[in-house]
C-alpha cells in the first residue's frame, strides 16, 4: 500500500476509545437510541454497524435480555458493543457461549472493561499506529483467551475492511483524474 493510503487507513483508528462501563448511559435507551449510541462508538469503521432488526433478533434468540419497558440498560449496551465487534468473526451461538463464560467469571462491568482494554490494545498495533502492543497478561483463563482471540480476529477484519474501502475509493477517483493528466 502507498504511504498516503496507509495514513488514511491508520486515521480510522487514531484516538479510538470506547466508553467504559461507568460511562455508559445509566438511563435506559429506546431501541433506536441504543442503535445510534452503539454505531456512534464505531463511526470511523466500515462494516462495524448495528441495526434495530439485529438487536431485535439478538433479543429473540436470547443472546441479550429483553428490554425493560422498551428501554435497554447499561448491561445490554455493553453486550451490543461487544456483539457489533465480534459478529463478523463469531457465530451467534459462539457469541452466546462466550457471554456465558464471561458471566461465570466476571461482573458485567469487569467483562466489558476488559473487552475495551483488549480492543484498544490491539487496534493501534494492527492499524500501524504503534510498533508493539502493551504487555499482555500471559496467564489468563480460558474465557479471557477466547475474548482475546475474538478481538484479534475482529480487529484484523476491521483493518481489512478499512483497507479495501480505501482502495475502492481511490480506484473510483482514477476515472476523474486520468483525463486531467492527459
Amino acid at each position: 500500500m502507498k504511504l498516503e493510503s496507509n495514513r488514511r487507513v491508520a486515521a480510522c483508528a487514531a484516538g479510538f476509545a470506547l466508553p467504559r462501563y461507568a460511562e455508559l448511559p445509566t438511563v435506559g435507551l429506546y431501541l433506536d437510541q441504543s442503535v445510534q449510541f452503539v454505531n456512534g462508538c464505531f463511526r470511523t469503521f466500515q462494516g462495524v454497524e448495528l441495526t434495530a432488526s439485529m438487536v431485535s433478533n439478538y433479543v429473540k434468540k436470547g443472546i441479550i435480555s429483553h428490554p425493560i419497558k422498551k428501554k435497554y440498560t447499561r448491561d445490554q449496551l455493553a453486550c451490543l458493543i461487544y456483539i457489533v465487534v465480534s459478529k463478523n468473526v463469531l457465530s451467534m451461538e459462539n457469541i452466546d457461549s462466550l457471554f456465558k463464560m464471561q458471566q461465570a467469571h466476571y461482573t458485567s462491568a469487569q467483562a466489558y472493561d476488559t473487552f475495551c482494554d483488549e480492543l484498544e490494545n490491539y487496534l493501534p498495533y494492527v492499524f500501524g499506529l504503534t510498533k508493539s502492543f502493551s504487555e499482555l497478561e500471559p496467564n489468563v483463563d480460558d474465557a479471557r483467551k477466547l475474548l482475546r482471540s475474538t478481538i484479534i480476529s475482529a480487529v484484523n477484519k476491521i483493518y481489512l475492511d478499512c483497507v479495501f474501502t480505501d482502495l475502492r475509493q481511490e480506484q473510483a477517483l482514477w476515472p476523474d483524474i486520468l483525463p486531467d493528466l492527459a
